[in-house]
């Protein structure tokens, strides 16, 4: 029924939402039905333990990785600061000197945020990054939606300051339950 409405057949107009909503249900059972019948063939081996262990680990792991991922795109975001502020360092009144001194700066911010292994670290990073785009405002852009301090607060800062609450979060929750 979706795949049909996917591939642009039209229905009549009368009743529409009604056919729609059954087909819409129907595909929904059809899905649960499959459902169950995978998980009837796990329960019914030994597989049972094993997955039930997996589902776990992915629902409680899912939002540290979320958050390990992230991370890694504040370095790209880094990396790709320095490659267009050494463009365009003009428009932020740095010198070709201090453009080049800049993005250096910038690739060893994303070289230490990819290296980050631990919530102490990833604190230590967040610290000195914010003092770090502190240095930077100095550097002002005319237009406030290209300035180089409000690009890493929001891009990485922010992002990073994200993640470390959900792993403060997870690292609560961990004691909480007495796993070491």
């Amino acid at each position: 029924m979706i795949e049909n409405i996917a591939a642009g057949a039209f229905y009549p107009l009368t009743g529409l939402f009604d056919t729609l909503l059954k087909g819409v249900y129907a595909e929904k059972q059809r899905k649960h039905e499959q459902w169950m019948k995978e998980l009837q063939l796990i329960a019914d081996s030994s597989l049972r333990d094993a997955y039930v262990q997996q589902l776990l680990l992915d629902k409680f792991l899912a939002p540290v990785d979320n958050a390990q991922h992230q991370i890694q795109n504040t370095a790209k975001h880094a990396q790709y600061l320095a490659e267009t502020f050494n463009y365009y360092h003009q428009d932020h009144h740095a010198t070709k000197e201090e453009a080049k001194e800049i993005c250096y700066q910038l690739r060893v911010l994303a070289i230490k945020i990819s290296q980050v292994d631990s919530l102490y670290e990833l604190k230590v990073i967040y610290q000195a990054a914010t003092l770090f785009v502190y240095q930077l405002s100095r550097f002002q852009h005319k237009e406030r939606k290209y300035s180089l301090e409000r690009a890493l607060r929001k891009n990485i800062l922010d992002v990073l300051n994200t993640c470390i609450a959900v792993e403060t979060n997870f690292q609560r929750r961990v004691n909480f339950m007495g796993v070491n």
